[in-house]
Parts: structure tokens; C-alpha cells; sequence
């Protein structure tokens, strides 16, 4: 992931957490530097047992996973499919155990060496100070050849 694009990504998140560890925006802070990080094992312990993530709009990512072991796996199998990756957070908003995540990211497929352009929302819910369900929506910016 190129540095620029994730020390600004991170930087967004932080600036919404709090000293809280159980505080839905320093858990989403705290799950997205452990996966820009490759430290899926740090990512497993912020979901709940029984997460759920629905990917839908990207088709080399697209799918729904059940469980933490099912999730943290598609995570660490999707970001490996994707490289030159820059993402870009626009707005989060929350409310309650929700936050929102407006998303936009530019990168490579590395299977391909094709580039693509997309913005989504990623939708979180939390319980107990963890993720308890993932929806992210995507929209190709670029077309993306399945």
C-alpha cells in the first residue's frame, strides 16, 4: 500500500477515536492499521465470533463470509489480490454501534496488472466493542473486467 495514501487513511481514523478500547471508531481504527499492517491475527481479535462480512460491486472481491475464521481469511486472501493500493476515507459518520465509512481507492489487480478506480461505503456494526457485521457496497470508477 503506498505509505502516503496510509498514513493519511490511518490519520482519519484516528482522529475519531478515543481513549475508550470498546469506542466503535478506536476499534475501526485500531482493524484497519492492523490489516494495512498484515497483522490479520490482531484484526481476528477485534470482530466478534460470529462476524459477518458482505462484500458486493468489485467482483474479484465479492462474497459473504460467516464467522470470525471465514473473515479474517477472505480479508488477508483479498488484500493479497489487490497491490499499488491508495485509499482515500471522504467521510465517516456514526451513530450509535454504526459507523459509515465513504471510501474511494485506486490501485492494481496483481493477477492482471490491471488498474482500478472504486468508491464505496463500508458500513460497520459493532456489539461488545468489536465488528459484528462488515457491508461494504463498491462502485467501479474504472471498469473492471471480471
Amino acid at each position: 500500500m503506498d505509505r502516503k495514501y496510509h498514513d493519511r487513511l490511518l490519520q482519519t481514523t484516528k482522529s475519531a477515536a478515543t481513549e475508550d478500547i470498546t469506542n466503535p471508531h478506536t476499534v475501526l481504527h485500531a482493524a484497519f492499521d492492523a490489516v494495512i499492517q498484515g497483522n490479520f491475527s490482531a484484526f481476528g481479535e477485534l470482530i466478534t465470533d460470529d462476524v459477518e462480512l458482505t462484500i458486493c460491486g468489485f467482483s474479484p472481491l465479492d462474497g459473504t463470509w460467516r464467522g470470525r475464521d471465514e473473515v479474517v481469511a477472505a480479508t488477508k486472501k483479498n488484500f493479497a489480490l489487490l497491490g499499488s493500493q491508495k485509499p482515500e476515507i471522504e467521510s465517516m459518520i456514526a451513530q450509535g454501534e454504526h459507523v459509515a465509512v465513504l471510501v474511494r481507492e485506486s490501485g492494481v489487480l496483481k493477477s492482471t496488472g490491471q488498474a482500478y478506480s472504486v468508491r464505496g461505503v463500508q458500513w460497520f456494526t459493532f456489539a461488545n466493542g468489536k465488528i459484528k457485521k462488515i457491508d461494504e457496497i463498491i462502485v467501479s470508477i474504472w471498469k473492471v473486467e471480471s
